[in-house]
């Protein structure tokens, strides 16, 4: 049994290995080309920078909403199971994820990321 994970292991190594070479290969093929990779606006040279800075502000708030919102997910499985499960373990397991999210908000609005600078 051992032999045969030992074997399986290796054969998956060995085509990890083959993509990665296969990967590299196909990459050094593909050679920059200044035209192809700058902006196109009909035919005009472009009139800005085509990477305008935004606020920081944006990217934590998107990050935020992304934690919270997984959060979420996670609590809609543990409704579904409360008629199933037993009533300590749900419980103590409900009131431990509601600390860490009340935790982790309290953390964010400590360290100002919940504060808007214009």
């Amino acid at each position: 049994m051992i032999m045969l994970n030992l074997i399986s292991m290796t054969i998956m190594f060995l085509i990890l290995m083959i993509l990665f070479m296969l990967m590299i290969l196909i990459n050094m093929k593909m050679k920059f080309n200044h035209n192809k990779s700058a902006p196109f606006e009909c035919g005009f040279d472009p009139f800005n920078k085509s990477r305008i800075p935004f606020s920081m502000n944006f990217y934590l708030i998107a990050i935020i909403f992304l934690i919270f919102d997984i959060e979420i997910s996670i609590i809609m499985p543990m409704i579904l199971n409360f008629k199933i499960s037993n009533m300590v373990y749900f419980n103590l397991m409900f009131i431990i994820f509601f600390l860490f999210m009340i935790i982790t908000i309290f953390y964010e609005w400590k360290f100002g990321s919940l504060n808007w600078k214009i």
